[in-house]
């Protein structure tokens, strides 16, 4: 008996440990803009990237069910040949949850430039991504962005605490340059490309942007439920830092998707503000995100 208990402890401690993945994504492919029937391979191309993004590790962490990282990925279809030809849009939103509170705070909402998504899928296919190697357009860009999703999040807890995620998207990204697809390329002169995205946000002018995401979450948000007054110094902070980055470099992509994520976050914040810090508040804003200045105009209009 002894020795079957001793077995069974020893068949116990040498199981691996069954960790949660990190990403909990949902995910939703649109064909509605085709005017072609729509067959099961839309439903089963859902499914699949569900599941890579879903059920694959990223990290060497440890994460709790209740740790997963909310995040939606909208692929929206705009040409297929009917076989395995696919071309469209991708958009990526990311929310983080605030402590002590059920409210999640928008993190990043980031859509590519119209053409810029195509790639090859047959129904059924299973989605491999192997570092250094481009199996396929698709599973590159969704490595991609799942990197960028953890770097995001990581940021957030820890003083550029996603270095190492962002740096693996960038590797990504140079891996990808070589096959032909848009989107990789370090010349695209939009914005809104991959490459252009992962470059800045390892841009050693935007640390600061990345150290104020770090005083806005964790510093400040996640305190405000304790001590709200406290938190809102550590946001306005937080702004201040961002500042620095945009003067360094003006007009950027990064800073223009920080406010895309966060205008209406930071009306309602600062709405409850003493009179000395909203007009603080708002001199900051007038320079970072004049295209919410109507919005924010709420800031000082409220009592």
């Amino acid at each position: 008996m002894k020795q079957t208990a001793a077995l069974l402890l020893i068949v116990l401690f040498t199981i691996p440990a069954l960790w949660a993945q990190e990403l909990n994504c949902r995910v939703n492919v649109n064909y509605t803009a085709l005017s072609t029937t729509p067959t099961p391979v839309f439903q089963s191309l859902q499914k699949d990237i569900t599941a890579f993004l879903n059920e694959r590790h990223w990290t060497n962490h440890h994460y709790e069910s209740n740790e997963r990282i909310d995040c939606n990925v909208l692929i929206n279809i705009t040409e297929f040949n009917g076989v395995d030809r696919f071309v469209g849009t991708i958009q990526i939103n990311l929310s983080r949850p605030v402590f002590m509170t059920s409210y999640n705070s928008p993190l990043f909402t980031f859509k590519e430039g119209d053409g810029k998504f195509s790639f090859t899928y047959l129904e059924g296919e299973n989605l491999q991504f192997i570092e250094n190697t481009v199996t396929s357009n698709l599973t590159q860009v969704l490595a991609f962005y799942a990197y960028i999703i953890l770097g995001y999040d990581y940021d957030t807890f820890s003083p550029l605490g996603g270095s190492e995620y962002f740096k693996k998207a960038l590797r990504v990204a140079l891996t990808a340059q070589g096959s032909g697809y848009e989107g990789w390329s370090s010349a695209d002169t939009k914005q809104n490309s991959r490459y252009n995205l992962v470059d800045a946000l390892l841009d050693k002018r935007f640390e600061n942007l990345r150290l104020g995401e770090y005083y806005y979450h964790r510093q400040g948000l996640d305190v405000m439920p304790t001590d709200p007054a406290g938190g809102r110094r550590k946001m306005l902070d937080a702004l201040k830092s961002i500042q620095r980055s945009e003067r360094a470099k003006p007009n950027s992509l990064i800073v223009s998707l920080f406010f895309t994520a966060k205008s209406d976050e930071i009306v309602n914040v600062f709405s409850e503000s003493p009179t000395t810090e909203k007009n603080e508040v708002m001199e900051i804003l007038k320079e970072l995100d004049v295209t919410n200045m109507t919005k924010y105009q709420k800031i000082t209009s409220s009592n």
